[in-house]
């Protein structure tokens, strides 16, 4: 059977893509990113055309190629400015770690807001509660302090944002 084979469900009729290892997805994804060149921004899209990937394919590839194949290649896989890549540039890491930080932050910050800080004092009731508490408090004071620091180093990436253009004012 083909990768491109469509199998039948049992009874319901629908239809699943037939199973390809993530591995393989892996290594042929990587093959494109090295056809592509280093620093080479491809689309989601490309990829997964190319590759013959799902949606659900593409994240579990992406995940074993950051938990496996970038350390073996010696190279960062990036997710940038609305694409993917693979590179060994310093500025457009620290870049995407920076990004992915700020997410990460946001998101524990949300923990505590929405989830435990509203219950209030009863949270010293709850040993795991409290522990939670302190240390995603502890992970945000942390993130800050870096969030600080990096401010004052030189930024090696930035967007360019395009510049507004003023309308002329309509004539009469």
């Amino acid at each position: 059977m083909t990768r491109h084979a469509r199998t039948t469900a049992s009874g319901g009729g629908s239809t699943r893509a037939a199973p390809v290892p993530t591995q393989h997805l892996a290594e042929l994804a990587w093959n494109l990113f090295d056809e592509a060149g280093e620093d080479v921004l491809l689309p989601r899209e490309q990829i997964t055309e190319s590759i013959h990937a799902t949606d659900g394919q593409f994240e579990r590839t992406k995940g074993y190629i950051r938990d496996h194949m970038t350390m073996e290649k010696g190279k960062a896989f990036l997710a940038y400015r609305g694409g993917y890549m693979i590179t060994t540039d310093p500025g457009k890491i620290a870049e995407n770690a920076s990004l992915r930080m700020r997410r990460i932050n946001t998101e524990l910050r949300r923990v505590l807001s929405g989830s435990i800080n509203p219950l209030g004092d009863q949270v010293a009731d709850y040993e795991v509660l409290a522990m939670f508490q302190d240390e995603i408090a502890h992970m945000t004071r942390t993130y800050d302090r870096m969030s600080k620091a990096t401010m004052t180093m030189a930024k090696p990436v930035r967007t360019a944002k395009p510049k507004r253009r003023r309308r002329a004012a309509a004539r009469t």
